[in-house]
């Protein structure tokens, strides 16, 4: 980024030296406007091209989808995977270090990435130990709306204390401007 601003600042300073070493006729009073114009409108597309360089660097329209367990749970995750709109878009095996991470109330981000506005069906494949030690694969799904803002969405796992199933699984989420 700082080598394109470079180059149009090189671009700009190049323009504004040609056109100030020229030398106005005595007739030509209304150059000078026109030069202060055209200068109005070289920063003004500068600016332009800035922001769109920015907006293209830094998209606000991006998703990220966190995993955690909740803290002094006993589920521990194996693995993880991911699909947006019946897309694969990741998957993660964890090591031992990293579930002892997710059992310390830690998160993880399995996906990050541009997701078109509108309604999305998102659905995960999780392989965990339950309490018990026991293993097992459950499929859940969380349904979103996506709009321009950035969009965060958590998955927790916990301990199911009525013990139906081998763990529960929450969804939570947020947007954010920036």
């Amino acid at each position: 980024m700082m080598i394109m601003n470079k180059g149009y600042s090189l671009l700009l300073a190049g323009l504004f030296a040609a056109l100030s070493s020229t030398s106005f006729a005595a007739g030509e009073s209304s150059l000078p406007s026109d030069l202060q114009d055209l200068k109005s409108d070289v920063l003004s597309l500068n600016r332009d091209i800035t922001q769109l360089e920015n907006e293209l660097l830094f998209p606000s329209s991006t998703t990220t989808i966190l995993v955690g367990v909740n803290p002094g749970s006993k589920v521990r995750l194996v693995d993880v995977k991911l699909s947006i709109d019946d897309q694969i878009v990741s998957y993660h095996s964890y090591s031992e270090q990293e579930t002892v991470a997710l059992s310390k109330g830690g998160l993880h981000r399995l996906f990050l990435g541009n997701v078109n506005s509108g309604s999305h069906n998102l659905q995960a494949i999780v392989t965990a130990y339950d309490a018990d030690g026991k293993d097992f694969q459950r499929t859940v799904s969380y349904s979103f709306n996506k709009n321009s803002l950035r969009k965060i969405i958590e998955i927790k796992a916990a301990d199911d204390s009525t013990r139906a199933q081998p763990a529960q699984f929450n969804f939570r989420e947020w947007e954010s401007k920036n």
